[in-house]
């Protein structure tokens, strides 16, 4: 076990030996960072144990190198945490950061050092130009509005949408990527309103129910947000259905918002374990066994990236200019990365991965994807 003290973070090292091809006598570690939230730890847990079942005869170990965060860490926050993960000894790659915000901030240090960073569940359009050096595997907010637009246009017939978003780079980015599609499916969009997890989300919707009533609602924003707004548009006698971006699938503290509103909600997810495939049967035993619960959409993201640069570090050995030279090469002069959460690679030819899920009994259904 490798034990790695960065700044004042909780940090929990996990080290499997890995074979690098044409590498077989080095002693080198090579280490990813993993700077995300709290509540992932089981998903670092899983992919340790598959990366120790991927040990064959000797070569550079590779360390996970877990610095816990706090969603909503202000920018500076981010950005020591991003210095302190590029100062390890032998970082070759880091998972993270926990949100399009932190991403953002985080990835001009990444760049700077030559060190890839993959996001695994960061939707801003604004990392595509964040550098070099950085890989997005969620689709982006244009994606993700488009998907919830012909939702609710199409699956629940909605003429009239009311939005509530959150004013940071997550929420405008999908707020503006639903608002131009659904113009193009002729949704009428009627208010547009700002929220924040400090705000008088009652106040704000009766405000909002005097500008019209809207069919659906749509929720640009994370649990607490898409909870309350269902909540309030319940307790006004308005049972319409919330939809809400992938930010708010995290049980069962959505549900807790909502309370008795919580059936009205759909969320978008990258990934839901009732997936059929063997890839993720497998993952979620694994993780059952581990967490002693289902893993959510989160869990599975994360677990890929891990995974994805693990591979790399497997096939081209722990040169950070080799491992961005694999991601770049996937699905064009090599096949993509099989992951739980799909194919992965990067660029025009990456697999966009999307669910609308339907929150019946606190538990979200499948009710449109693959």
């Amino acid at each position: 076990m490798w034990l790695q003290g960065v700044g004042r973070s909780l940090l929990v090292s996990i080290v499997a030996g890995m074979v690098v091809a044409g590498c077989h006598t080095s002693d080198r570690r090579a280490a990813i960072g993993f700077a995300f939230t709290y509540h992932v730890q089981a998903a670092i847990s899983v992919a340790s144990e598959e990366i120790a079942l991927h040990r064959q005869g000797r070569g550079p170990s590779v360390a996970i190198v877990y610095d816990s965060a706090v969603a909503g860490d202000p920018a500076d926050v981010e950005v020591r945490r991003a210095e302190q993960l590029a100062a390890v000894p032998g970082i070759v790659a880091v998972v993270g950061h926990s949100g399009s915000r932190a991403s953002l901030a985080a990835a001009p240090v990444y760049n700077e050092a030559g060190i890839v960073q993959v996001t695994p569940n960061s939707t801003s359009r604004l990392l595509d130009s964040a550098g070099a050096w950085t890989f997005n595997l969620a689709p982006d907010d244009s994606v993700e509005g488009a998907f919830i637009a012909a939702f609710v246009a199409e699956g629940l017939r909605a003429s009239r949408v009311t939005i509530f978003y959150e004013n940071d780079e997550y929420g405008t980015g999908l707020r503006d990527g639903a608002v131009a599609a659904l113009a193009q499916h002729g949704v009428a969009v009627l208010d547009r309103v700002p929220v924040d997890q400090t705000s008088d989300f009652r106040t704000l919707v009766a405000a909002s129910l005097t500008r019209g009533v809207p069919d659906v609602v749509v929720v640009a924003g994370r649990q607490l947000e898409a909870g309350s707004i269902a909540r309030a548009m319940r307790e006004r006698g308005v049972p319409r259905a919330v939809v809400a971006g992938d930010g708010a699938l995290v049980l069962p503290l959505l549900t807790r918002a909502a309370g008795p509103a919580a059936d009205s909600l759909y969320a978008v997810a990258f990934w839901m374990p009732d997936a059929p495939d063997s890839l993720s049967r497998a993952f979620v035993e694994r993780y059952r066994r581990v967490a002693g619960e289902p893993p959510q959409s989160v869990d599975a993201m994360t677990h890929d990236a891990l995974m994805l640069i693990a591979d790399a570090v497997r096939v081209v050995g722990p040169s950070r200019a080799a491992i961005r030279r694999y991601l770049r090469e996937l699905g064009a002069s090599r096949p993509p990365y099989l992951g739980v959460t799909g194919p992965i690679s990067f660029g025009p030819a990456a697999h966009p991965r999307l669910v609308m899920a339907h929150v019946v009994g606190g538990q979200p259904h499948r009710v449109v994807g693959p």
